[in-house]
Parts: structure tokens; sequence; C-alpha cells
């Protein structure tokens, strides 16, 4: 261990807190990436099709993406692309049928995401404590 005169201890602290905030930020990404990559994979096993409409399209449609925000964090998105993503509400909530009925909500993507979730919570802590 080196010795650090008392002048020059508010920027050994400093680059101290960079390296940890760097090393955290890198393990929470490598989190994030993980966790959204299981949850397009978890939605597109579970999420309802047609087969005799051949309605899979769908399915394809679920995908993530990588935001870069100003400050320098990476944002892990979960999306339906175009044209399909209007249907996610219906699927997920129900809808009216043309009869007067209603269509049974199916909560594929709240059971994926309870999955998913608790995973990543875990490795962000992990990733805080050991950062």
């Amino acid at each position: 261990m080196s010795s650090i005169a008392p002048g020059q201890l508010g920027g050994a602290i400093a680059e101290a807190l960079t390296l940890y905030s760097e090393e955290v930020q890198k393990r929470v990404d490598k989190a994030g990436q993980k966790a959204v990559n299981e949850l397009v994979r978890k939605t597109k096993d579970t999420a309802p099709f047609d087969v005799k409409a051949h309605h899979r399209h769908y399915v394809d449609c679920i995908a993530s993406k990588k935001i870069q925000s100003r400050l320098g964090f990476t944002e892990h998105v979960w999306y339906v692309k175009a044209p399909c993503y209007r249907l996610t509400h219906l699927l997920v909530h129900g809808h009216e049928t043309r009869d007067g009925g209603r269509t049974r909500a199916d909560p594929f993507l709240q059971n994926a995401l309870d999955e998913v979730l608790p995973e990543y919570e875990a490795a962000v802590e992990e990733a805080i404590q050991n950062g």
C-alpha cells in the first residue's frame, strides 16, 4: 500500500471512485444486455399466435435495442417492431370482439418479466457490491 500526502487525498479518492463507477457501469450494462436478451427469448417463446392464420409475424417482431444516453449510460429496451407494436396491448389486456364478446388477456409479457427481473436485480446488486 502506498502512502498519500494529505493534499493528494481528494484526488486519490476521486480516482478510486471513478474506477469503481466505470467497473460497476460495465457490469450493470452487461447484466442489462443479458436480461433483455433473456426477456426477448422468453416473450418470443410464450407470445400467443394463431398457427392457422400464420400470425407468427408478431413473434418475429419482438426485439430489443441499445440506447446510449448523453451521460454515458446504456439503456436496453424491449419493444415490438412496426406494424405489430399495436397488437401487444391488445394481447396483454384483452379486447372486445366484433360480436360484442371479449377476448381473454394473456399476460405473457408480465410472466416473462417476473422471471427475468429478479435475476437482473441480483446481478446489479452483485455488481455494486463487488465493483
